[in-house]
C-alpha cells in the first residue's frame, strides 16, 4: 500500500457539508441489521447538516480526519453525557466522552480511525480528564477496533432507535 498522508485537524464550518455525507455513508456502510431500516432510510444531508452545525457550534471538540487531502472521516465528543439505564453506571463515572467517531469504510484498516481517536484523546487529556467513554453498537464491526486502541468494556445498555432495542457497550479509556 503507498504511503498515505494523514492529517487530522479541527473541523471548520467549510468541512460540514462533507461531514454531513461522511456521517451518512458511515451509516449506510455500518448499520444495516444493526439499526432499524426506516431510521436508515430517513437519513438525509439537510438533517444532518443541521446536526453537525449545532455541534460545530457546541463546546465540543470536533476533529475531521483527511487521507491525502480527502476528507474521510471525523471524531467529536467533550464532557460525558450521563446516561440513565447502565448496567454498571461505570460509564458514568468516566470524565469525557468520544461521542461519534465515523470513518468511511474503504479508509478502514489504514490508521485513520487511530489517528483521529488519539488526537481526541489527547485534547481530552490536556482538558484534564483522566478518562473517556465511548458508546458502540454492540453488533458494529468496529468493537473490535475499540477494544484493540485499548478500550475496556466497562458498561452496556439498551437504546430505543424507532421502537426497536439497539444494544450498547461502553468501552473506557485511560487517559
Amino acid at each position: 500500500m503507498k504511503n498515505m498522508e494523514i492529517t487530522i485537524r479541527p473541523a471548520l464550518a467549510a468541512d460540514l457539508a462533507v461531514v454531513a455525507a461522511v456521517h451518512i455513508q458511515s451509516w449506510l456502510e455500518t448499520y444495516p441489521g444493526i439499526m432499524p431500516q426506516e431510521r436508515l432510510d430517513a437519513l438525509n444531508h439537510e438533517a444532518s447538516l443541521r446536526n453537525w452545525q449545532r455541534t460545530l457550534d457546541s463546546q465540543s471538540q470536533f476533529f475531521v480526519a483527511e487521507v491525502d487531502a480527502v476528507l474521510c472521516g471525523f471524531a467529536v465528543g467533550g464532557e460525558n453525557r450521563m446516561c440513565e439505564g447502565c448496567d454498571t453506571g461505570l460509564a458514568n463515572a468516566c470524565s469525557a466522552e468520544l461521542a461519534a467517531m465515523y470513518v468511511l469504510k474503504k479508509y478502514h484498516g489504514r490508521g485513520v480511525g487511530k489517528a483521529l481517536f488519539a488526537t481526541f484523546s489527547s485534547c481530552m487529556q490536556a482538558q484534564g480528564h483522566k478518562d473517556l467513554v465511548a458508546w458502540v453498537a454492540a453488533k458494529n464491526p468496529a468493537c473490535g477496533f475499540y477494544a484493540r486502541i485499548g478500550g475496556e468494556a466497562i458498561d452496556s445498555r439498551v437504546m430505543i432507535v424507532m421502537g426497536k432495542a439497539v444494544p450498547l457497550i461502553a468501552y473506557r479509556y485511560q487517559l
